[in-house]
């Protein structure tokens, strides 16, 4: 049985074109390299996505931002996460930023225990990598964004 769970993700996006994404591992798959992803998560009950959007940039990156603008694409998968599987549906958004070094503000115990660090991406340095970045065409949904 999975958790169904709608996520706010922002990708927040530098003056260079640049992507802030963290990176992060599942502590129960010790195997699995840490992965990349941007900023956001679970909305709480009675939260709109826009709403959470703002709060989970501030949380994650200790940056206040007004409004999270429209949602420029979405996402369905399923996934699992320390032991859990989840049903996850995700609206992203695009956010114009200057280029600022991440503060979390409020991560949880397990954000804490999890997150392995954070880089700003330009989409050549995404389309180059060998390691996984989610959503796995972020490289090209940023170049449509940004054209």
């Amino acid at each position: 049985m999975s958790v169904k769970r709608p996520c706010a993700k922002v990708l927040l996006v530098d003056e260079d074109d640049r992507v802030l994404l963290f990176s992060g591992i599942d502590r129960t798959k010790p195997d699995v390299p840490p992965w990349w992803f941007p900023v956001g998560g679970a909305l709480e009950p009675g939260e709109t996505f826009a709403e959470a959007a703002v709060r989970e940039t501030l949380e994650e990156t200790g940056l206040r931002i007004d409004d999270p603008g429209p949602v420029v694409f979405t996402r369905s998968f399923r996934w699992d996460f320390e032991g859990t599987d989840y049903d996850q549906e995700e609206q992203f958004f695009l956010v114009r930023v200057p280029s600022f070094t991440p503060t979390p503000t409020a991560w949880t115990d397990v954000e804490a225990a999890t997150m392995r660090g954070h880089r700003w991406w330009s989409i050549d340095e995404l389309r180059a990598t060998d390691e996984q970045v989610f959503p796995e065409d972020l490289a090209d949904r940023l170049a449509q964004l940004l054209s």
